[in-house]
């Protein structure tokens, strides 16, 4: 199973990020490509605690055959999922510097997640192991660059 903390699927995304440009058309779901950017970046946030996230979302999700299921069996559906408030970029009226240094600071997060110890809770998932945060991260992140064609 990919993992955000296995240095192979680490490389990977860093690669595929790599690929995005503030000109990458969408395959599917709303946002554009600087939005996406945001978006799994204050996923990053909200895992290291730069930024709070209310419990919200099904109550099933914070159970432990919820979260194997979300994380280990069921492929994501292509823009069909409710994100939390947080991380919605449309809610959240998200201003967009520059895409180059948004991206960067994407690049940055992803380095601290991977190399972090501590998480704090998901607000659809509740506490997570930091296997289970790196299998979600990775997921998230893999589900947004195939929606770009990465």
């Amino acid at each position: 199973m990919q993992n955000i903390f296995n240095h192979k699927d680490y490389q990977s995304l860093i690669s595929r990020l790599n690929s995005i440009t503030a000109i990458s058309e969408r395959l599917w779901g709303k946002m554009d490509a600087s939005q996406m950017i945001i978006h799994l970046k204050d996923q990053l946030d909200i895992a290291l605690g730069n930024k709070p996230a209310a419990a919200q979302g099904p109550f099933i999700f914070r159970t432990v055959l919820g979260r194997y299921l979300v994380l280990y069996v069921f492929k994501w559906r292509k823009g069909k999922e409710k994100t939390p408030r947080e991380m919605d970029a449309e809610l959240q009226g998200k201003v967009i510097t520059d895409f180059e240094s948004d991206k960067h600071l994407l690049l940055m997060r992803l380095h601290e997640f991977a190399t972090a110890e501590k998480f704090s809770d998901h607000p659809f998932f509740g506490p997570l192991t930091k296997q289970q945060w790196g299998r979600l991260a990775w997921k998230h992140n893999n589900q947004h660059l195939e929606q770009f064609g990465a």
